[in-house]
């Protein structure tokens, strides 16, 4: 019997064997197993222009296009594929049930996308006609042989979407190396990770870091400007995971000068809780890890360019793809370059920076991977501060204006120039046996001058300022981390064991001074600029200034056992850390570990509860039975527990975790001598944290999370003034920026091809609950509520002769809402208010 298509040239209930209407030739009948075929041609009638009375022919194999299949239940899989290719493809069902297929994402010809696509099937195919595909056993008949697969190498690096260093698919990641190392299913590891995907950066254009992560739980991010300084540098763009500020590292190792640009990235993390065992020094709250952009199998040439309100305009592009025939020397550039101003007067940005990778598979198992960056911000924007009266506090001078700038033009002197260079090496000496090695050195130069506030005169309506000057001359780091993994059986138990060193060194140059003697009050209510120029701050320095060398030295070696048995998973890893300050002084040596473990259920389901550690150098003063001594390191301690979901053969991933932390040592005043300190300060943070990423169905993508943390000074006898002027106790305040309650959620859709081709829109909403907004706790920054959208519009689905445009806009707080935060009453900054950006881009 001939098989009946419907409209969309699919089967109308397949439940008999069937002929192919193109060649009107049967397939073998099996005498106990129904065979099922999937007729789908490319090119149907209505959707594609081709007429009612002849079919689009088929593609070749070897004929490249654009896929993008998330894994899937492998038989759903093989008709998008097939949809998308023009292939028949017929299978016993009894072959494909219960699989799941492996993603298929990026420009390749049919065949590989099929050979992907059932790479962890058992399956192979063979091609007895131009247009037919026959699903097989992988024993049955090498007809068409698939290529080598290795697991764990950098092919699979490159080509698979949810390898742990790849872009993920949608919004939903399943795989990561930040917290062993290893490319481990989150689902597998006892620890929270929430990973920000491509997609979702491309759907938010974010302009920073900071901004990528506001739909991220437990995450905290700076409220004010995202251009506040280098979109690459942290210092005034703070990220604070669980209230703890977080360090940030990129490809595993600490960003020091790394061009960290979203635009240049293919992931970021934000691994939660202490995690020195893997990283040395960094904070109880975690740490916040990006993937740069690597060189990628098949051809990829994207050019944007990119508009915005506050006169932004950008452009940027991305080229990679194979050098040679043999497809073993990779290549990728990534550039961009971009100029706009502020919601602040007087404040101006402008950014040039480049990327380059080298990627030389040398062969079956081993590739060396070359990277260099290189970014120059002639002009960058500082932090424009105003006072707590008349922003997040009522004043009798009346509302401040979100545009006010109480700096000094004349004075503002900012730039900062990046480079740095990275090797990463790759070699399998065997399947069960893996070595990996990174090595970066980094450079920087910068300059900040600025006008800061320092003390309000609401009677004279009067803000008095001074001057500081800080240059970078010099800064630069060498870091390397390697390790060696093998896995190894021992009964019905698996391991897979990691051995590895670090060493980090890092050096700065620089000279800073502060000046309070000749800088001009400003008018709160009628400002008056040009009042101070450099010139001024040279006589009033006489030209003098404090010159500053900082180095810093860590060595380390780690190691780690992760451990599987039946449907248990345990994971121990320990840190050994040598740490020096200066040129001779060894002033630690701290040790700490990790140990976690959880159970993944048939079903998806996986409890879990984790212990973990942290260190973090510090340079303090001890006086104690007259010796005198360094401070020992802070120290980080969690406990956590929680709960992981994914839903088999569906792209999802939902968490639930509640968390104990602790920070030990903190310095506070030595009440019998003055001028030292002691270590009996405690910060200790709890709180919950609940997220879920899906793509729910075809062009329906969504990401939501909740948090609540409290963050506070659980032992200390520091003390700071109430606004009324009162000196209270830190003890049980609360830390400033830190609200008590967030919650978001951002949802993509992509309309079907009958109703609108091409176009998809997204959604998003920020709760941001109130936080203290002083030390004393006695004023609070008020909750808020932002919306964010977008689209995203593919000429291609509408008009085929313009495959490749493509349209995006983007829109940050929709609204326009006004909102503050402070840090004291003279640190306080205005939320950004709604920013505008269109993309026009070109793909082939």
């Amino acid at each position: 019997m001939r098989c009946i298509l419907n409209k969309d040239a699919t089967l109308l209930k397949p439940t008999k064997p069937c002929e192919n209407p193109l060649t009107e030739r049967s397939f073998e009948k099996s005498s106990s197993l129904s065979i099922r075929s999937i007729l789908i041609f490319a090119g149907v009638t209505g959707t594609l222009g081709v007429s009612t009375g002849a079919l689009a022919a088929p593609l070749q194999l070897s004929q490249s296009q654009s896929y993008t299949i998330p894994a899937m239940p492998l038989d759903k899989a093989l008709e998008v594929l097939g949809k998308k290719a023009g292939l028949q493809i017929t299978y016993d069902p009894a072959l494909t049930s219960g699989k799941t297929s492996q993603p298929v994402m990026g420009a390749k010809d049919a065949s590989a996308a099929l050979q992907q696509l059932l790479s962890a099937s058992g399956l192979n195919y063979r091609r007895p006609q131009q247009d037919t595909i026959v699903i097989q056993k992988a024993s049955a008949v090498p007809a068409i042989r698939l290529g080598p697969v290795r697991v764990g190498g950098r092919v699979s690096r490159n080509s698979d979407p949810q390898s742990a260093y790849g872009p993920g698919v949608g919004l939903v990641a399943t795989r990561s190396a930040s917290a062993t190392r290893t490319d481990t299913a989150m689902i597998e590891t006892p620890k929270s990770i929430y990973v920000v995907t491509r997609k979702q950066m491309d759907d938010l254009q974010p302009q920073s870091i900071a901004e990528a992560l506001r739909y991220t739980p437990g995450v905290v991010t700076s409220p004010g400007n995202v251009l506040s300084s280098s979109p690459s540098s942290d210092t005034f763009q703070p990220v604070h995971q669980r209230g703890f500020e977080s360090y940030t590292f990129v490809d595993g190792l600490l960003n020091g000068t790394s061009v960290t640009d979203p635009f240049f990235l293919d992931r970021i993390e934000a691994l939660s809780g202490p995690s020195s065992v893997m990283y040395g020094q960094s904070t109880p709250g975690g740490l916040i890890n990006m993937t740069l952009k690597r060189p990628t199998t098949t051809a990829r040439h994207e050019v944007n360019v990119g508009f915005g309100n506050y006169g932004r305009y950008e452009g940027q592009l991305d080229f990679g793809g194979p050098l040679n025939k043999k497809r073993n020397v990779l290549y990728r550039v990534v550039a961009l370059g971009n100029t706009q101003g502020s919601q602040v007067d007087y404040q101006h940005y402008k950014r040039v920076a480049i990327q380059g990778d080298l990627e030389w598979k040398i062969d079956d198992r081993t590739s060396i991977t070359l990277i260099g960056q290189f970014a120059y911000s002639p002009q960058t924007i500082s932090g424009a501060y105003v006072p707590a009266y008349g922003s997040a506090l009522s004043s009798p001078l009346g509302h401040i204006p979100v545009n006010r700038y109480y700096g000094d033009p004349s004075f503002d002197r900012n730039w900062d120039r990046e480079y740095l260079g990275e090797v990463l090496l790759h070699h399998d000496f065997s399947q069960n046996m893996q070595f990996n090695s990174t090595v970066r050195y980094d450079g920087q130069a910068d300059s900040h001058c600025n006008l800061q506030l320092d003390t309000v005169d609401l009677a004279n309506k009067t803000i008095s300022r001074y001057a500081t000057c800080n240059n970078n001359n010099n800064g630069r780091s060498v870091q390397m981390t390697s390790n060696l993994s093998y896995k190894i059986s021992t009964g019905q138990v698996r391991h897979n064991l990691l051995v590895g060193v670090d060493y980090r060194t890092q050096a700065e140059d620089g000279r800073s001074k502060f000046s309070f003697g000749n800088v001009p009050s400003i008018s709160i209510t009628d400002p008056k600029y040009n009042q101070y120029t450099m010139s001024d701050y040279i006589s009033a320095t006489q030209g003098k200034f404090t010159h500053y060398h900082y180095q810093y030295s860590q060595y380390a070696i780690y190691f780690q056992d992760q451990i599987k048995w039946r449907k248990f998973y345990l994971t121990l890893a320990g840190r050994q850390d040598w740490n020096s300050y200066g040129a001779r002084h060894i002033f630690n040596r701290p040790f700490t570990w990790n140990a976690g473990i959880n159970y993944v259920s048939s079903v998806g389901l996986a409890p879990y509860f984790n212990y973990s550690t942290s260190f973090m150098p510090q340079t303090g003063s001890i006086y104690n039975h007259q010796v005198l001594r360094q401070a020992d390191p802070l120290n980080g301690h969690q406990w956590e527990a929680g709960l992981k979901y994914q839903i088999p053969h569906i792209q999802t991933f939902f968490t639930a975790a509640y968390y104990d932390v602790k920070e030990n040592n903190v310095l506070v005043s030595d009440p019998d001598f003055p001028n030292y300190d002691l270590e009996i300060g405690q910060v200790r943070s709890r709180g919950v944290e609940l997220s879920a990423n899906a793509n729910l169905a075809e062009g329906l993508d969504l990401t939501a999370s909740y948090s609540y943390s409290r963050p506070v000074n659980s032992k200390t006898d520091l003390t700071a003034d109430t606004i009324g002027g009162e000196t209270v106790s830190l003890l049980h305040r609360t830390l400033v920026y830190q609200p008590k309650h967030t919650a978001s959620a951002f949802i993509d859709y992509r309309f079907p091809t009958s109703l609108a081709p091409g176009l998809s829109i997204n959604f998003g909403v920020r709760y941001i609950g109130s936080a203290w907004g002083d030390e004393a706790n006695s004023f609070r920054n008020p909750a808020y509520v932002l919306f964010d959208s977008g689209l995203n519009y593919n000429f291609a689905q509408t008009f085929p002769s313009l495959k490749g445009l493509h349209v995006r806009l983007s829109m940050t707080n929709s609204t326009n809402k006004t909102y503050t935060s402070c840090g004291g009453l003279d640190t306080c900054q205005y939320g950004e208010q709604r920013r505008i950006f269109g993309l026009i881009g070109y793909r082939w």
